[in-house]
Order: structure tokens, then C-alpha cells, then sequence
């Protein structure tokens, strides 16, 4: 993809970002710092154990993206069974070339993300720092 396009795709995709109110806020984007390669926002549980609190996520958007998925991790330290000590999030969404497409918009990885966190699932928990 060319570096033009790349970049109106991500600040398209920035754009909708925006638009999850009450659900993600963002706080930091490539749109603030074109050279910046990441996303830095907050998302807003819903459930009742998570949701007195937004949690902060870094999203890096690789050189590849947006044929290759997103690396998004916890700034915010999280006590939950799919979120490390690192702040490695267990998404499916991510995790398989068979759920994530080039034409995948960040929208649905941060709604699959607050998902999961509203909804653990135990079978898929990660051992703390791996």
C-alpha cells in the first residue's frame, strides 16, 4: 500500500475511533504526530467488575497495517484472565489470519477487545509474563 493511502486509511480509521463514544476515547493518535505509529486511547468496560474504571491500550500500527494486524497492549495494569503482567491481550481477532483482514476496521478490534474484557474467557487465559 502506498504511504499516501496508508495514511488516509489510518485517519479514516482514527476518525471512526472517535466515533465509539462511550465506548473508546482516544487519546493520542498519528493524526496528533504524523510520525507516531501508534494509537494511544482508553477503553470503557461495560461489565459490572470493570466498568468503574477506562484502561488505557496502546495501539501499534505495524509498517505492514494494514495487511498485517495491529499490536495492542495494556498501558493501564489490568487484573484479568486473558491480560498478562505485560499487558498482552488474548484476542482472537488478532491471533488468526483467518479473523483478521486487511479490510478489518480498528473499530471492530477495540469492540473485540472490550468484549473480551467484559466477557472473559477462561479457556484461552494467558500464564502471567509470557
Amino acid at each position: 500500500m502506498a504511504a499516501s493511502s496508508q495514511t488516509k486509511r489510518i485517519l479514516a480509521e482514527i476518525t471512526k475511533l472517535k466515533g465509539l463514544n462511550g465506548k473508546f476515547i482516544v487519546d493520542k493518535s498519528p493524526a496528533d504526530d504524523p510520525t507516531s505509529s501508534v494509537i494511544l486511547g482508553r477503553i470503557l468496560p461495560q461489565s459490572e467488575i470493570y466498568n468503574q474504571a477506562a484502561f488505557q491500550i496502546e495501539i501499534k500500527l505495524l509498517p505492514e497495517f494494514p495487511f498485517k494486524a495491529p499490536e495492542i497492549r495494556f498501558i493501564t495494569l489490568l487484573y484479568h484472565p486473558n491480560v498478562d503482567d505485560k499487558g498482552k491481550i488474548c484476542v482472537d481477532i488478532l491471533n488468526s489470519s483467518d479473523t483478521y483482514k486487511p479490510t478489518t476496521p480498528l473499530t471492530e478490534v477495540v469492540n473485540a477487545v472490550i468484549n473480551l474484557i467484559d466477557n472473559p474467557n477462561i479457556d484461552h487465559a494467558l500464564t502471567p509474563g509470557k
